[in-house]
């Protein structure tokens, strides 16, 4: 174990075999740091907080944060953390409102340069919450999710598993799994095919979730039509998860962005009957 001499580590701290802490930082009572985790200079891991083995958290970094709420309690709930994962700097996360409750984040998670986790969310294993990320209190993340640069999400919005955000996308509602949205318009722009890849889903995985997709988005169907041509066409695999996201949720679901129709350029008569002046006008021109 390596503490630097101006860290100030509470007695009540537990502390894993070969941690590491850097100068400045700061670890309160009721924490847990797991094996091998590395804390680097000006950290602080407040009280409430249990970090899992292997994970590493640069400078200027606060786990356990009191939640920004108006009306805060007076008894909080925890962060819980797993295993193997990046919190780079200044990232932030946030205790749960009451007693009892839980903000988790799962394990090889990558919070990068100014990410924020409010109370109370839930953010899966393997997701990416990239710079600038801000996710309200409640929030649901899924497994392997990719939020861009600066995305903001409403509070108790869902983010389905192995769906990439656009930068900048102000997430009001939920965007269903294996999706991709635009940071523009922050509409659905087609399936996550590139995250769909890197996850090793096969031809026929990929397959069932464009036909699904079709079902969705495609077909103009009502919402209940559309969850039960999906239960009924989609018994098995992982386009099952789509009518299963559809039932739950608060605040409704990202739609897609849908291109306009062709348009065919068209002139007005009266242009024709301009270039047949011109073109008469020009021939007397040169035979004169």
């Amino acid at each position: 174990m390596k503490i630097h001499p101006t860290a100030i580590v509470s007695s009540k701290a537990e502390l894993g075999a070969d941690v590491e802490i850097g100068p400045y930082a700061i670890i309160e009572e009721d924490t847990q740091i797991a094996d091998r985790c590395r804390l680097m200079a000006h950290v602080t891991i407040r009280s409430g907080t249990s970090l899992g083995c292997d994970s590493t958290v640069y400078e200027g970094a606060v786990l356990g944060g009191l939640p920004q709420h108006a009306n805060p309690q007076s008894e909080l709930g925890t962060v819980v953390i797993g295993e193997r994962n990046v919190f780079r700097e200044h990232t932030t996360v946030h205790r749960a409102m009451h007693q009892d409750a839980i903000t988790s984040i799962g394990d090889d998670c990558f919070l990068m340069v100014g990410a924020h986790v409010a109370h109370d969310c839930r953010v899966g294993n393997r997701v990416v919450l990239t710079n600038g990320v801000m996710l309200g209190g409640h929030v649901e993340v899924g497994d392997r999710a990719c939020l861009g640069g600066n995305a903001a999400v409403h509070q108790f919005c869902r983010i389905g598993r192995l769906s990439m955000v656009g930068g900048c996308t102000k997430v009001v509602q939920d965007i269903p799994p294996f999706v991709l949205t635009d940071g523009a318009t922050a509409l659905i722009v087609g399936l996550n095919s590139v995250g769909l890849r890197r996850a090793g889903f096969d031809r026929q995985e990929v397959l069932d979730l464009k036909a699904a997709y079709r079902v969705i988005y495609r077909q103009g169907t009502t919402f209940r039509e559309t969850i039960a041509a999906l239960k009924e066409q989609f018994t098995q695999g992982v386009a099952t998860e789509f009518a299963e996201f559809f039932q739950g949720g608060q605040r409704g679901f990202v739609q897609e962005r849908r291109s306009p129709p062709r348009v065919e350029l068209r002139l007005h008569p009266a242009v024709d009957e301009l270039d047949k002046v011109s073109s008469e006008t020009e021939t007397r021109r040169m035979a004169g």
